[in-house]
Formats: structure tokens, sequence, C-alpha cells
């Protein structure tokens, strides 16, 4: 028995080692998403205005996928994320509009077998897209990218680092959301797709895969009249483009994938201030995501939005 409980000790603490004392990296996000959009981000039909959206999150998890897809124990991992997003809208004209983002993610990440723990501002990312929507004002479409700056904390001598110290660029980025009467409700769906070309970690010679990530939000509004209430669903897929290199050698990791989906509610006090509540979870998962394996991911996220 005791050489048992010694050999579940001796895995968690390798698991540890594998994702975050060999290739320091953020380990408290997979997909980038399902942590920054929710229901209506994609329409374009906001008038030329100011967009506040602050989120917090917290999260855990104590299980990873192997490479084999196999889940496993780990080292528990909690943290909290604070997330704001200040954004412009610009009517460029009566179907056409200019959205322009800065989101600045602050985490703390705590790893308690390990008794490791980092906090501060991850890296920026600055997104920035082109929408239009049909004269029915149903149907719309956006197109743009995103660019992650590697200047949050991090320093090469931390184990643990909320900033990544790499550049990642997000193209092409593309949008679509579409709504329509039902009942007498109105039901929206939003729909995202990236591709994430990561560059390379210089203090770690960690090159990792670039992944895809597809992203769907189901909103049902009880009354469309009112738009006060609503519920939503929101599966979400990443995997990766191609296999990671470390110091230029291949890793075989190219099969990497995670699914994962939420659930939430949507609350507009005001048509300008909006609340969301949501709980989301990865659902399945095989093998290594920024040099450790994917975790199996428990999160609750509450956001606010405010148009001026």
């Amino acid at each position: 028995m005791q050489k048992n409980k010694r050999q579940n000790r001796i895995a968690k603490m390798m698991v540890i080692i594998g994702i975050i004392l060999v290739f320091p990296i953020s380990v408290y996000a997979l997909g980038d998403i399902h942590l920054y959009a929710f229901p209506g981000a994609w329409s374009q039909d906001i008038p030329t205005t100011w967009i506040t959206n602050v989120q917090l999150r917290y999260f855990e998890y104590d299980e990873v996928w192997d490479s084999k897809g196999h889940s496993q124990d780990s080292a528990e991992v909690e943290g909290f994320q604070s997330i704001t997003k200040v954004g412009h809208s610009q009517r460029l004209s009566d179907q056409w509009q200019l959205t322009n983002v800065l989101i600045v993610p602050v985490a703390n990440v705590s790893v308690d077998e390990a008794d490791l723990s980092a906090s501060g501002m991850g890296d920026p990312i600055t997104t920035n897209y082109i929408g239009w929507h049909n004269k029915a004002n149903n149907l719309h479409l956006a197109g743009g990218f995103s660019l992650s700056f590697p200047i949050g904390d991090y320093d090469t001598n931390d184990a643990l680092n909320i900033g990544e110290n790499r550049w990642k660029f997000y193209f092409p980025f593309l949008m679509a959301h579409y709504r329509m009467p039902l009942f007498n409700g109105l039901m929206m769906f939003d729909f995202g797709f990236n591709c994430e070309w990561r560059f390379e970690n210089d203090d770690t010679d960690w090159d990792d895969h670039d992944v895809s990530e597809v992203n769907l939000i189901a909103t049902y509004w009880l009354n469309r009249k009112t738009m006060k209430l609503g519920f939503f669903v929101q599966p979400d897929y990443q995997f990766a483009l191609n296999e990671s290199e470390n110091d230029g050698v291949g890793q075989d990791d190219d099969d990497f994938y995670t699914f994962g989906g939420a659930i939430g509610i949507v609350y507009a006090a005001k048509p300008n201030s909006i609340f969301y509540l949501k709980y989301s979870k990865e659902f399945d998962g095989k093998g290594l995501n920024n040099g450790g394996f994917a975790p199996e991911v428990d999160a609750i996220h509450f956001q606010w939005a405010y148009v001026f």
C-alpha cells in the first residue's frame, strides 16, 4: 500500500515537472476564444462607442490527459484570473464596422504539492477586425487578427510564470453571428475560428506547436422584446496544426487536442450593462500543450460588459 502511494506521489510530481519545471509557462488557460468570447460578442451592429468588459475567473484541476488520451492524476493546481477588455467600435457605414480591443489578463496561480505560486500580469492581447451585417440585420460576419505581446510577468529563473515570454499571432480570426426569432424569444449563434501561431520562447528554446480553435455560443433570450434574461451553451474545440520543437528537435505531439464546453446565464440589467455567469469544463483531450499534458480544467466565470 505504501509503495503504491509513493508511486502515485512520484507520478504526480513527474506531471508537475512536465508542466511547469522543464518549460516555465502559464498553466491557467487552454484555448483563448472560449475565455474572451461571450453571447453577442461577434455582432457587428454596435454604434460608434467604447466598450468595457471585466471577467473574474476561478479555475482548478488535479488531472491531465496523457499522450494516449488517458486521464491521470496530477498535482492540484488552482488559480484566479482577472481579465479586463477595453474596446472601441467605429461605424464605417450602415453595414460596416471596425473594432479594436485591448485585453489585459492578471492571474494568481498555485501548485499545492510543489509549494509553488505566481502572481502578476499575463501577456496583453490586441484584437482588430472589420465586420459587416446584412440588410435584415440577422447575419453578421467579421475577420481580422489578434497579437499577444510578451511583456507579461516572466522570470527565467522562476519555475512558474504568468507571462509566456513569446509572441503569439492569431490569423485568420473569423467570426459569425446569426439571430432569429424563436417562440417568444430570440435565438443567437456566435461562431469564432482562429489559427494561433506561437513563436519560440528564447529562454527555454521551446517552440510550441501552433493550434487552431473553434468556438460556438448558442444563446436563447426568453423575451426578444425585453432582452433581459438568457441562457447559453458554449462548446470549444482546439487542436494542433503541427508538432512542437525543443531546441529544434520535434516532440511528436501534433495529435494534441482538447474539447470542452460551458453553460451560462446572461442578464441585462440595462441595455448597456450586461452580466454573464458561466461554468466551463474540459471534457476530453490528448497530448502535450505548452510543454505539459493538457489539464482537465474546471472554472467559474463572472463577466460584466458595459457600453458607453
